[in-house]
């Protein structure tokens, strides 16, 4: 069996004393809300899901050939960015950026 290291990548996990730490003299329930809506899976993350990410690993039927790699148990939120810049407006500035690049398009005339 291979050797198991964990290290925390976890995104918050409900009721535990990280999460309450966030925001002091918050109830749970408002801390969860409050946190949720930047995790792309709309949840806080649970003991459950930390336990299940390490019986993947310790398993010798699912994670026995894994190895160097880093398991991101966060409800996706790594991956989430929110936009810069809305998303009209990212619209409306490529359409000037092609107005422009079609403008400078050289003129093509056949010498035949």
């Amino acid at each position: 069996m291979s050797k198991l290291i964990l290290k925390r990548s976890q995104g918050p996990i409900a009721e535990t004393p990280g999460t309450a730490k966030l925001a002091p003299g918050m109830t749970a329930d408002d801390v969860s809300d409050m946190i949720s809506e930047g995790i792309p899976l709309g949840r806080l993350g649970t003991t459950f899901d930390i336990g299940m990410a390490a019986l993947y690993l310790s398993c010798e039927g699912s994670g026995s050939y894994v190895s160097g790699t880093t398991i991101v148990v966060d409800g996706a939120e790594w991956l989430y960015k929110p936009p810069m810049v809305p998303k009209e407006m990212v619209k409306e500035l490529s359409r000037k950026v092609e107005a422009k690049s079609r403008a400078l398009q050289p003129k093509l005339t056949s010498k035949l």
